[in-house]
């Protein structure tokens, strides 16, 4: 088969590269390996969110056969949003694929969709640092561009709340080896009960706490937690040979957030990560641009190659993904802080 024979074949169609990005292994980083997203496709390039505030308050007694209280009717509002668009480029030239297998042989198309595939891999895992970098956002309530600066979805804002104020965890208060008293499960318990509140009747079934490499230094080496950090570690070093830089304290289990680059949490912070609470961490993926792709439900990625003019020299691949990542109860995003 010739270059352009292969070229024209069913492996470059959008069909073809977007199953086979989507079978690629999936490395995402630690929040996709947790689940804490409810993904779902939606088939439009934004999402409503409708915010409904309800106010319990006490009702005064009466005197008997007098009027009642009258109660307030709850508040809607919705709370449209735009799904960004992530794209990403890369080309298979026919010099890459000239001797992958020789001329006219029965297997080179197999052959050139291994390098296909090399190429599929290097862009799916471009898209999914970029995803675990946008969820990072979302569990702190502001998802960024990847420059950094660029607010691309406020969380606080879009739904009208002030941020919760952080935590002081007291790493810097001495712990008293003679009363055994110590600030940190105080500080804990509070933020507990601030994200309960927020909550308002939906019940955590656990806390998750993403650390900064110096908050948790902080944390593992005070006096307070100590001796329960490293009972617990040497625990799951006999279990397991290679523990995970987590433990429980307080009702709350604190890890060690291994990042990379700009996909960290940032120094002095950590986290509160509720857990068991429906759809309060949400990924929509919306369709690709295409005519192809267009009123159909969204797929978490999509990839297309186009031939040059000549359909003889290269194929242009694309490869893109449509999320949004947002938690839909940001007054419930607490975080500690040094």
């Amino acid at each position: 088969m010739s270059l352009s024979g292969i070229f024209n074949t069913d492996a470059f169609t959008m069909q073809t590269l977007t199953a086979s990005i989507n079978k690629q292994p999936y490395v995402p980083g630690r929040l996709g390996k947790l689940k804490l997203f409810d993904e779902a496709g939606v088939a439009t390039t934004t999402i409503t969110v409708e915010k409904k505030g309800s106010t319990l308050s006490l009702a005064p007694t009466k005197a008997r056969g007098a009027p009642g209280t009258t109660m307030t009717p709850d508040k809607r509002s919705a709370v449209v949003l735009a799904i960004p668009h992530i794209p990403v480029e890369d080309a298979l030239l026919a010099d890459e694929i000239q001797n992958v297998r020789s001329f006219g042989s029965a297997d080179q198309l197999e052959g050139v969709a291994e390098v296909r595939d090399a190429k599929l891999l290097k862009m799916s895992r471009t898209l999914d640092m970029t995803l675990e970098y946008h969820r990072l956002g979302a569990i702190q309530g502001k998802v960024y561009d990847s420059d950094g600066a660029t607010v691309l979805l406020d969380s606080f804002a879009a739904f009208g709340i002030s941020q919760p104020a952080s935590i002081a965890l007291g790493t810097g208060t001495p712990y008293s080896n003679t009363t055994k008293a110590g600030p940190i499960r105080g500080q804990i318990t509070a933020a507990k009960r601030a994200v309960r509140d927020a909550l308002d009747g939906d019940e955590a079934s656990g806390f998750w706490v993403a650390c900064a490499d110096d908050l948790w230094d902080a944390l593992i080496g005070h006096g307070e937690v100590r001796d329960t950090y490293l009972a617990q570690q040497a625990a799951n070093d006999l279990r397991n040979g290679d523990p995970l830089e987590s433990f429980s304290y307080g009702g709350m289990t604190f890890e060690n957030y291994r990042g990379k680059g700009s996909v960290k949490i940032p120094a002095g912070h950590a986290q509160i990560v509720p857990l068991g609470v429906p759809e309060l961490f949400i990924t929509r993926f919306a369709p690709a641009p295409w005519f192809s792709a267009v009123n159909t439900i969204g797929l978490p990625r999509y990839a297309m190659g186009t031939p040059d003019k000549t359909g003889e020299k290269r194929i242009d691949l694309e490869a893109q993904t449509n999320p949004i990542n947002l938690c839909t109860r940001p007054e419930a995003l607490v975080q500690f802080t040094l």
